[in-house]
């Protein structure tokens, strides 16, 4: 056995013990008590019990006998919670009612404190909350001292548990807190109050879905997770309890890290957890349902089948008798839906139906059960087709429904799954009422402010779709703004980049949906509004941030610093872990607490919010933005001028038509880089793809703004801003090819991916500063040479005096220096854009990337113009187009108010030819949008045929 601290006493009052001694009898037992505390070794409970026993039947008439009883109800306590033995707890209630009124004052404090103790456990136990009434009645009785407090928190929690009453949780809370803050921390209980706390805390976050409070729960449990020593016995209870934290706040927020680091912390409780203790199945299941909820996630099918196997051994050794069943119905549930084996659902219906036919009607788990039933039945109707299995489903969800608590996660998951089962059935039956009744469910989940804010964002969708069925236009106009105004909770800044973006493509084109409602309502002045809201979540949030705080400044200096100096702390970032992702999660709550302040002052009620529709206007006087929307409801364009919004309707764009332009010109240039037969015609699909742009697009825009001709003197100007997949494909460069009507004949074209970007470029542009670093590197490490970057660089320094750094002077460290030393920078490199992680596209530099993550980052001041002289540097990505995340918006985010990127990959001496002519005709005083768009006009001349080598050069900004 590993020495513990406790050997020597042990032994020294075992051999007192074995000559007679009582009193060494007892301290024995009590000592032993405290080693199976700290090895979890059930021989030395069983002994202490035995040793007090003794020593009780040695002194039946002396009045220690009744403190000893006491201590043997402790002992009894332990032995309950390690082996389940009810008769234990029942043995120690009768202890204490025979020792109580005999004790003296202190004694009898404590005495009562067991007992209630032990009430606690037997309501637990049995359910019953007669037993919890009795145990806040006596620990209420008792002085207001923190181990008083402590009982009495933990009556409260158990009264929630068993009844529901949130009021109950927060006057734990606020009983615990007081315990906490009143005890020392050297108190041999102060991590136990610590870890009650902030599992208390996190029920309350649980039932309100308030993130707050969730995150002082898991500063509370991670403290007492650190502060335990390792070889406690503690230790693992702290690990279970701070993992459900983590595990609520990745499932509540999307954060994958705290989902992941939850796991991981219940991997290693099960590891040190002997199969054989009573304590393993309540660890198992708490490790089954972290698990659920990273498969959810990720589908991490390998993780997925190893919990099914752990949920098999463990059945009916869980806390409850249908708790793994539950479990184990949510697990083969998950599986269906990821590989579709009809032997899962199978699995999950009889699951849940055990449980639902052995728990009585009203608790708990006969409610989950039956609102999972519900949900396997969808998927079967889903399925198989079978109409039977929908009419199941539609029932059971309607009472879970029914039984849930309102104003609750709980319910508001159910309502959710509710309406998505009514609209199957309307999409059967055609019923109006059917419809009606699921509006009603969606809308009800989506104002339920407990429930996660994407699950409120999809409620709201599903709503305002039931009213656009319903061809109630008003009606879904509200309710898909009432979805997008809740946009900015779905992807906190709290969260890594990747975890933002993962939430937000499961809400791509909720945008384009909602203006679309908004012109079926002859809104467009709306559709524009949703637009600008709904697209662009993320560089809407760097926007604010780095809004002007001069005003504020001059009203609250100090809470103008504050702010500053989160938003400076909340910058975007990648996973973090641990106290670090605590911090994060803090600081993003606080920044909210800090918002409202500045909103609580006179006149700044609408501080850093979204701008007015006529400021918007107002940045479009130097052209029209022409806003593309693409909904299956309609397809518009939107032209915005100072004077208002101009609807062009597009009746031949479709989200189907643009996805299959899309692939089609995707393909088309991945053949068209490998020379040989195919080239030919992926430049004739290319060509297409262009002519369908115009036909469909650009031509009818151009011809509402007047645009039929070429222009005789200055080019006018235009902004295109196209939503969805359409961003992928190059509207400048639309036209019949090779001798019909393009826009590059008509107008100078530039892109914004909002208005508010525009806007923000504008406010930030300055003439002055003609400084330009050159940053070239043909040779990066890992990557196909690129022959002609060293002389694009020596040929631009001939054109405008330039710093050049080349080849292995272009480290990450100094080409971030240059940017904030130049104000302008041309790139001649190797780029890389990543559609599974958008962030993470980068451009290539000698000694490693410079990501769009990076360069997000950086927040650049008297900057100009960047020129991104390499592939792919305007590329979105496919699954979540609306957010722009691409090296391009990446350096107009970090303050460059004009940038040229490319949409593919391009030719290495093209790149070169394009870049030069660029920069001789700023030389030489036209504008950049201008200059650009005639040295493509220059490339096209010299490969009329060859469209993918001139037509991925575009220009956005001011």
């Amino acid at each position: 056995m590993t020495p513990t601290p406790f050997d020597s006493e042990i032994e020294r009052n075992r051999r007192l013990a074995a000559e007679g001694s009582v009193n060494a009898m007892s301290d024995l037992a009590m000592t032993l008590r405290d080693r199976h505390r700290y090895t979890d070794d059930p021989a030395d409970l069983l002994e202490a019990i035995a040793q007090l026993r003794a020593a009780i039947g040695y002194v039946a008439d002396h009045p220690i006998r009744h403190t000893l009883r006491v201590n043997l109800g402790a002992v009894l306590l332990d032995h309950f919670q390690y082996a389940g033995d009810v008769s234990a707890l029942h043995e120690a209630i009768a202890g204490c009612d025979e020792a109580i009124p005999l004790l003296d004052e202190d004694n009898m404090r404590v005495a009562a404190m067991m007992r209630a103790e032990a009430l606690i456990l037997l309501a637990e136990h049995t359910r019953d909350p007669v037993h919890i009434t009795e145990a806040v009645a006596s620990a209420s009785r008792l002085p207001r001292v923190p181990a008083a407090l402590f009982v009495l928190g933990k009556a409260l929690h158990m009264r929630y548990e068993l009844t529901g009453d949130h009021a109950a949780l927060v006057e734990a809370a606020r009983v615990l807190e007081e315990s906490v803050r009143t005890s020392s921390a050297d108190d041999p209980s102060h991590l136990l109050r610590l870890n009650q706390l902030g599992d208390v805390l996190q029920r309350s976050a649980e039932h309100t879905g308030d993130e707050s409070v969730r995150q002082t729960a898991i500063r509370y449990l991670r403290a007492a997770v650190e502060g335990a020593p390792s070889t406690s016995g503690l230790l693992l209870d702290f690990k279970v309890d701070l993992a459900a934290a983590l595990r609520d706040r990745g499932r509540h927020t999307g954060d994958l890290a705290a989902a992941r680091e939850g796991v991981s912390l219940l991997r290693e409780v099960l590891a040190a957890t002997p199969p054989d203790t009573r304590s393993w199945g309540n660890r198992c299941e708490n490790y089954l349902i972290a698990v659920h909820g990273l498969v959810e996630k990720t589908g991490d099918l390998e993780l997925l089948d190893q919990a099914v196997e752990i949920g098999r051994a463990a059945r009916g050794r869980g806390s409850k008798e249908a708790t793994i069943p539950l479990l184990l119905g949510l697990l083969h549930h998950e599986r269906f839906l990821q590989t579709r084996l009809q032997s899962d659902l199978a699995l999950a219906v009889t699951a849940f139906t055990e449980v639902v036919e052995a728990v009585p009607y009203g608790e708990s788990d006969h409610l989950a059960a039956l609102g999972n039933l519900g949900r396997v039945w969808f998927s079967e109707h889903r399925f198989t087709g079978d109409p039977e299995a929908l009419r199941r489903s539609v029932t059971a969800l309607g009472s879970a429904v029914r039984a849930s608590a309102p104003d609750t996660p709980k319910r508001g998951a159910a309502e959710i799954n509710y309406g998505d089962a009514l609209y199957t059935q309307y999409e059967v039956s055609q019923d109006p009422g059917v419809l009606a009744a699921a509006g009603h469910a969606f809308r009800e989940a989506a104002r339920n402010t407990g429930l996660q804010p994407i699950g409120r964002i999809k409620a709201a969708r599903a709503w305002a779709g039931t009213e656009a069925e319903a061809e109630h236009w008003h009606r879904a106009r509200d309710a898909y703004a009432y979805a997008v105004g809740l946009l900015p909770l779905v992807a906190p800044r709290r969260l890594a980049r990747l975890d933002q973006q993962r939430m937000l493509e499961e809400l791509d084109g909720l945008a384009a949906d909602a203006a679309a409602s908004a012109l079926w309502a002859n809104d467009p002045e709306a559709a524009v509004r949703l637009l600008e809201l709904g697209r662009g979540v993320l560089g809407g949030q760097l926007l604010q941030s780095r809004s002007d705080l001069s005003r504020l400044a001059t009203a609250a200096p100090g809470l103008a610093e504050r702010l500053a100096d989160a938003f400076d702390r909340l910058t975007p970032s990648g996973h973090l872990l641990g106290a670090a992702a605590d911090e994060r999660h803090d600081l993003d709550l606080r920044l909210g607490r800090l918002l409202d302040e500045v909103r609580s002052l006179p006149g700044f009620a609408d501080f850093l919010a979204p701008p007015a529709l006529a400021d918007l206007l107002a940045s479009t006087g130097d052209g029209p933005v022409v806003l593309i929307n693409v909904s299956g409801f309609r397809s518009d364009a939107l032209i915005v001028e100072p004077s208002g919004v101009t609807v062009v309707e597009l009746p031949g764009v479709t989200p189907h038509s643009v996805a299959e332009q899309a692939a089609a010109f995707g393909a088309a240039l991945h053949t068209a880089t490998r020379p040989g037969a195919g080239e030919t015609e992926a430049q004739a699909t290319v060509t297409q793809v262009l002519g369908w742009l115009w036909d469909f697009v650009a031509e009818p825009v151009l011809k509402r703004l007047g645009y039929t001709t070429a222009p005789s003197g200055a080019w006018p100007r235009v902004w295109w801003s196209p939503v969805g997949q359409l961003a992928l494909l190059p509207l400048h460069a639309a036209g019949r090819f090779p001798d019909g009507a393009t826009v590059l004949d008509r107008v100078v074209s530039a892109y914004t991916p909002t208005l508010r970007a525009l806007r923000h470029a504008r406010a930030r542009y300055a003439v002055a500063g003609q400084d330009l670093v050159v940053v070239a590197i043909g040779d990066a490490p890992g990557a196909k040479a690129l022959r002609s970057t060293e002389r694009e660089a020596s040929r631009i320094a001939t054109l405008t005096p330039a710093t050049r750094l080349v080849g292995a002077q272009a480290t990450v460290d100094a080409v971030r220096a240059a940017l904030a030393s130049h104000a302008s920078a041309h790139f001649a490199c190797h780029a890389a854009s990543d559609p599974d992680d958008p962030s993470a596209g980068h451009l290539l530099l000698h000694d490693g990337p410079l990501s769009v993550l990076d360069v997000s980052a950086l927040d650049l001041s008297g900057v100009r113009l960047a020129v991104l002289s390499a592939c792919e540097t305007s590329l979105g990505a496919p699954r979540i187009p609306d957010e722009g995340l691409h090296l391009l918006s990446a350096f107009q985010l970090a303050g460059y108010p004009q940038v040229v990127g490319t949409l593919w990959q391009v030719n290495d001496l093209v790149a070169r030819l394009v870049a030069e002519d660029l920069h001789q005709r700023i030389a030489g005083g036209e504008d950049v949008a201008t200059a650009l768009h005639h040295a493509v006009r220059r490339c096209r001349e010299r490969f009329p045929k060859t469209p993918t080598l001139w037509a991925a050069h575009l220009y956005s900004g001011q």
